[in-house]
């Protein structure tokens, strides 16, 4: 246990001493703070397996759909060429962009960001037309399109290498 004293000054007017709060000098006992004791943390839930939702992104969600009333979702079919030459037609509808569109239904396409910036996904569009989703940040050329961020705008051919 320690003691806390009160200082004593000294007026420098009269050259008495005084107490800082005019009260008599105590001894106040007090504590140290005991030092803390590790507290047991909670550990945090570690993730020991990927689990993904099985989603075809070509099969409409549950939840409705924005669409004009009477009139249901466009179909544009997209004609793939691989590098065999071999030729795929494949229905879009319902998912948020080609690429998905292509994956849902088996088509191989390589990517990596899904969102415009890597280029990894660039397609040669042989025929046809997109909309862009998002702005690509990738550099494309004239005829080649990014399926990780458009839809098509009518029924497209596209070459897959």
């Amino acid at each position: 246990m320690f003691f806390m004293t009160q200082t004593m000054k000294k007026d420098p007017n009269t050259e008495d001493e005084f107490l800082l709060d005019g009260q008599p000098e105590q001894h106040i006992p007090f504590d140290l703070e005991q030092e803390a004791q590790p507290q047991a943390e909670e550990a945090e839930p570690v993730q020991e397996s990927l689990v993904l939702p099985e989603h075809n992104a070509e099969q409409p969600e549950s939840t409705p759909q924005s669409e004009i009333p009477g009139m249901a979702k466009p179909v544009h079919m997209v004609t793939m060429v691989d590098a065999q030459q071999n030729t795929h037609l494949l229905p879009f509808q319902n998912a948020p962009t080609l690429l998905e569109s292509l994956e849902s239904q088996g088509a191989h396409v390589h990517y990596q960001c899904r969102e415009g910036y890597c280029g990894s996904c660039r397609t040669k569009l042989v025929k046809g037309s997109v909309h862009y989703t998002e702005e690509p940040l990738a550099w494309i050329a004239d005829d080649e399109i990014l399926p990780c961020c458009c839809i098509p705008k009518e029924a497209i051919t596209i070459q897959i290498d």
